[in-house]
């Protein structure tokens, strides 16, 4: 009885900190989709990957298309952060377009999913339903994709000892997410 009730008591505390997640060599977990971490500052969760050529009122250019990864992003600190951070928390295994300039670590764009609204930055206590926006070839959309999410530390500048803020991002857990393929046919372009 008493082997049976700590059972229990362990696997529902590795359930909620994410399940029996599997790590790599180097120590990173690989998570299931959907489940929610801590990635400091924030708190995470990615749900699912889809591949389209149109999000939030825009037309991928001809020859590319977007790689839409939702999930959730949430600021439990007691600072507010930017755009920056939040872009520096995720990673992915795509060459993506940046600037225009195709990349290997391009950071996403990330869209508040109600609205489409660009999500500059994070208050405390807030929560977003979120879109990670990828623009990328369309003869590159993968099947799957991993997302690599990111850690920060809250220490002084190595410039100025005065302001503290977030650095160090380290890649602490992988999610794994099938891409739901592209439509079969590209929407046309809306001519004025």
């Amino acid at each position: 009885m008493v082997g049976a009730v700590l059972t229990a008591v362990v696997a529902g505390v590795v359930g909620a900190a994410g399940g029996f997640a599997r790590s790599t060599p180097d120590g990173v977990r690989v998570l299931r989709p959907g489940v929610e971490v801590e990635a400091t500052p924030l708190r995470v969760r990615l749900d699912r990957a889809e591949a389209t050529y149109e999000y939030a009122g825009r037309l991928a250019e001809p020859g590319r298309a977007y790689v839409v990864v939702e999930g959730m992003v949430a600021l439990d600190d007691p600072e507010s952060v930017g755009s920056e951070l939040v872009n520096d928390s995720f990673g992915a295994d795509l060459r993506a377009y940046e600037f225009g300039e195709l990349s290997d670590d391009a950071p996403p764009e990330v869209h508040v999913t109600g609205d489409g609204s660009t999500l500059l930055g994070l208050g405390p206590g807030l929560t977003y339903e979120v879109g990670l926006v990828y623009e990328l070839d369309e003869a590159d959309v993968p099947a799957t994709l991993t997302m690599s999410l990111r850690r920060h530390v809250r220490r002084p500048s190595s410039l100025n000892t005065s302001e503290i803020d977030w650095h160090d991002p380290t890649t602490f857990a992988r999610v794994e997410l099938d891409v739901a393929p592209l439509p079969d046919e590209r929407p046309a372009e809306e001519v004025l």
